[in-house]
């Protein structure tokens, strides 16, 4: 058996479980919390950044007439008219104004209106609409003009809040990230699946794996058994039963063998059997029987946080990039998950066009702190930067590749940051 290195583990997701389960809310409560405790989170911000030079002001304070400028903060909804709409299928289910479905929202004409508890603005000016969404909190700087939009001069977001010093143990630790494995019971990848897990058990390289300290599996972990047609974010999927018990079977043997030489956290995805709203809950362990019964295996929640010796991760298996990518025009998955770090929110999205849990009194999707790992899952290629905040936060950025394409994974160095990619292709 490989000796590896330790890292301390602390599991920070418990904002993510659900402990009720009550659909009968609506959405305007979850606005309005995260528009409150995000208005906390930007007031000092803001303050700061203008250095107390203008008022903050509600926007039932503003008059046409008054020219002076001030600060806003409120919730950025922007107005797409490709958008999925309820009322568009009821009307085309009635054969009326039918119109083709679209796989991407956002256009040149969509208008961004800032939102606070009260009223609503147009907002024009140094704002670019293309790439942003809805949902997104920020505090704008700017002043109301003669027909009533708001001319925005400069524009301030969170930045994910603070964050701790990176520790540093002076020793090589290191993380293994992969997702979209899209096991279907039949032999997928088994040949690429064999050398990883060779590789992971230190049969490849030698000891050099003993390193690994954790491995992640962002989501999607089982996939479809058929081609289904492309669905939105809106519409659930609709897994074969049969191909399900299989791919589960089979993904289980897996994990177990991983699992006897290493720590292993599982996460579900959009294809996955679990939950179809975010926050995903964790697999109940008897959908992994086998691997299950090793303590080195975890079922953990989609997003999912967590720290290794005080170094703060945070992660999603994708469907909130995915889903910005679709609402508006950033066209890499490395930007748009530079975006929502910014915007200091995991999926501004939620629940506008992905299903979310209907919170009344909470937000877990706040980026309270600002983590020093921040991935995402099942992403088509692997990409990585080192983003610097505002703040002098540093923040490496990771797109999971997804395996089933690519048979490739990320591996991190927890003392440094770094991340590179290692490919398992084999010669068939």
């Amino acid at each position: 058996m490989l000796s590896r290195s330790k890292s301390e583990y602390e599991d920070l997701s418990n904002k993510f479980r659900l402990t009720s389960f009550d659909y009968h809310k609506q959405y305007s409560h979850f606005y309005a919390h995260r528009l409150r405790e995000m208005t906390s989170l930007l007031l000092p911000l803001a303050e700061e950044h203008w250095s107390n030079k203008y008022a903050v002001k509600k926007l039932c304070d503003l008059h046409e007439e008054q020219t002076e400028t001030c600060i806003i903060i409120g919730t950025i909804y922007k107005h797409q008219a490709h958008k999925p709409s309820i009322l568009r299928e009821i009307s085309e289910e009635n054969q009326l104004a039918p119109q083709p479905p679209r796989e991407h929202y956002a256009d040149l004409e969509d208008k961004l209106i800032l939102e606070d508890e009260l009223q609503r603005v147009r907002l024009y000016g140094k704002v670019d609409g293309r790439f942003m969404s809805t949902g997104v909190v920020c505090a704008v700087l700017g002043s109301i003009e003669e027909d009533g939009r708001f001319d925005v001069e400069e524009i301030l977001y969170y930045e994910a809040g603070p964050q701790k010093p990176l520790s540093n143990k002076g020793y090589n630790r290191k993380l293994v990230l992969l997702s979209g494995i899209n096991c279907t019971g039949a032999d997928d990848y088994i040949d690429e699946l064999n050398l990883f897990q060779h590789w992971l058990c230190g049969n490849v390289f030698g000891k050099q794996n003993s390193q690994i300290v954790r491995v992640i599996v962002a989501g999607n972990s089982v996939g479809k058994a058929t081609e289904e047609s492309q669905t939105t974010s809106l519409q659930p999927r609709n897994n074969d039963n049969n191909g399900a018990v299989k791919a589960i079977c089979a993904i289980d043997g897996w994990f177990a063998s991983w699992s006897k030489s290493v720590s292993i956290d599982i996460m579900p995805g959009a294809h996955d059997p679990a939950n179809f709203m975010l926050p995903q809950q964790p697999f109940h362990p008897f959908m992994f029987p086998k691997a299950s019964k090793s303590t080195s295996f975890r079922s953990v929640p989609n997003p999912y946080a967590f720290s290794l010796d005080n170094n703060q991760f945070v992660g999603c298996s994708g469907q909130n990039i995915n889903d910005l990518l679709r609402c508006t025009m950033i066209e890499k998955p490395l930007e748009a998950l530079r975006s929502t770090l910014v915007w200091g929110h995991l999926a501004p999205t939620a629940p506008d066009t992905l299903a979310c849990y209907p919170y009344v009194d909470t937000d877990p999707l706040i980026l309270q702190e600002c983590p020093h790992v921040y991935f995402a899952g099942n992403c088509d290629v692997f990409e990585t930067d080192l983003h610097k905040g505002s703040k002098k936060q540093t923040t490496r950025l990771i797109c999971i590749p997804n395996f089933s394409k690519t048979q490739s994974i990320a591996v991190v160095d927890l003392d440094t940051l770094d991340c590179k990619e290692i490919k398992f292709k084999t010669d068939k």
